[in-house]
């Protein structure tokens, strides 16, 4: 397809640089801003989260991703089912105390 003289402008315009695409380059004037405000107590989550004993929680949690990616991610039914009686068991003394 041949782009005549009228259509490269638009063609130039459509298709910006690289530089433009990422830094989010839009022509233009601004007309609004927008704010983001966090919660204090989203701050305090976060704050609690990076605190916390297990600080390694995010590693584990990229290390099953890449696991199930992988298919070598294994399922222990014996263990899950050990751990729904334990909270069943928990909860039935907990509405019984």
């Amino acid at each position: 397809m041949k782009i005549g003289q009228y259509y490269s402008n638009y063609v130039n315009n459509i298709y910006k640089t690289n530089e433009e695409k990422k830094g989010g380059y839009v022509e233009g004037k601004t007309v609004n801003k927008s704010a983001v405000e966090i919660s204090a107590q989203a701050k305090a989550l976060v704050k609690r989260i990076s605190e916390s004993e297990d600080s390694h929680f995010s590693e584990k949690v990229e290390a099953i991703r890449r696991s199930i990616q992988d298919g070598t991610y294994k399922v222990d039914a014996d263990k899950i089912a050990d751990k729904i009686m334990e909270k069943i068991d928990s909860e039935g003394m907990d509405s019984n105390g």
